[in-house]
């Protein structure tokens, strides 16, 4: 018996031809695609080649390659044997794992891997739709993220007490941005995701989106490489290491420009969680801040009300995956900074040991109660995503994994 587990970061699929079949003729050109050219795929909004990677990127992982990692499969999924099982390490060996990541496009099969995976719900968001930013036409990304988003929507309806998606938000324009923002909120979403790398985060024209994502209790998600940004900023040795690494630092000038500008500050009802950024790194920056709100005060401007740390603990939020050592900053940006995410089916995800990441979680971080792991697990993001209703399922099973 382990808490109940909301993962803040996994995936659905669309079908490829979501929106080459879905877009107006007269926007065709901007309609995303995806198609498999020998060992590479290649991702395009209509002629235009945005991102290649490799077709087997997934093996290392998985031990399959990239035809076996998205053909479905039917039949039980196997479970651990339990002779695998070492209690004491808390640790699930290979033999007889099912590695395959066979729920990326049959809700049924989707459910099967939640559960073996110890996993209740996750907040979802696109797999084609993760280039909805790079769309570099108003009326294209508009017409764009309705599609995604009104999809999304019905897919996720026979299961939506498990899968909680995340409306994509157009962030070509501030009144498109709010017009979807209020579109969605009608639907019934639970989450809006914005755009990364925009660098105008401290604009007050954001004001009126995060006054309703407050009064709507919808909070704010940007996921990692959901912008217009450069994911391959270094090329050659250590390339690799430093483009995955550097992906927290688009949270860090997002969280920077809405508290330095003040938008969190003057919508202190309004919540922001970034995923796939690991989490360690939040506490070092709200220091950081403090630091120089104080020693450079004749520069700074507006004034806040709150110190940019206490900013940071009234408002934003860090999914962790493996980096399970972020706990120990709880002291410092509190508990309900801190949510876990499993990234499902992304190969650097904790999919199929996300258990086995739990327990180290709680093997490694002695000092934490038992309330801090109920929260961290999925106490937090019930709470954060309020019409998810999910809030009495998380209490429960804290009552019964006390019992136990």
């Amino acid at each position: 018996m382990q808490p109940f587990v909301f993962s803040c970061d996994a995936h659905i699929a669309e079908p490829a031809d979501l929106f080459t079949s879905r877009m107006p003729d007269h926007l065709r050109q901007f309609a995303i695609s995806s198609q498999a050219d020998g060992d590479v795929r290649i991702t395009r909004i209509g002629e235009k080649v945005i991102l290649k990677i490799n077709t087997n990127f997934h093996a290392h992982k998985t031990g399959a390659d990239d035809k076996a990692f998205q053909q479905q499969s039917s039949g039980d999924t196997p479970s651990p044997d339990r002779a695998c099982v070492d209690a004491r390490e808390h640790f699930v060996s290979d033999c007889a794992v099912d590695t395959r990541r066979r729920g990326a496009r049959d809700l049924a099969l989707r459910l099967a891997d939640m559960d073996r995976d110890g996993v209740d719900a996750e907040l979802v968001f696109p797999s084609l739709g993760l280039m909805l930013p790079r769309i570099d036409d108003r009326e294209g990304q508009q017409v764009a993220c309705r599609i995604y988003n009104d999809w999304a929507w019905d897919y996720t309806a026979p299961v939506r007490d498990r899968l909680i998606p995340a409306a994509m938000i157009p962030c070509f324009d501030f009144d498109d941005a709010l017009t979807e923002c209020l579109r969605t909120a009608e639907l019934g979403y639970a989450a809006f995701c914005l755009w990364e790398g925009l660098n105008n985060y401290n604009d007050a024209r954001w004001d009126p989106i995060f006054a309703l994502a407050a009064e709507r209790h919808i909070p704010i998600v940007f996921h990692t490489g959901v912008g217009d940004i450069n994911i391959r900023a270094l090329r050659g040795p250590g390339a690799a290491m430093f483009n995955y690494t550097r992906q927290m630092n688009d949270a860090v000038d997002i969280i920077t420009q809405l508290v330095g500008g003040g938008v969190l500050d003057r919508n202190p009802g309004a919540h922001i969680l970034f995923a796939e950024h690991s989490a360690g790194w939040l506490m070092g920056l709200a220091e950081r801040m403090d630091e120089v709100y104080h020693g450079h005060a004749p520069a700074i401007t507006p004034k806040l009300s709150r110190l940019p740390s206490q900013i940071v603990r009234d408002q934003v939020h860090c999914a962790l995956q493996n980096d399970v050592g972020a706990l120990r900053t709880r002291d410092g940006v509190g508990i309900g900074a801190l949510l876990f995410a499993t990234d499902y089916p992304h190969s650097e995800g904790t999919f199929p040991y996300s258990r086995n990441v739990v327990a180290r979680m709680i093997a490694e971080n002695p000092a934490c109660s038992q309330e801090d792991f109920v929260a961290v697990l999925g106490g937090n993001a019930a709470s954060l995503f309020v019409r998810a209703n999910l809030k009495h399922k998380v209490e429960a099973r804290a009552r019964q994994t006390e019992a136990a």
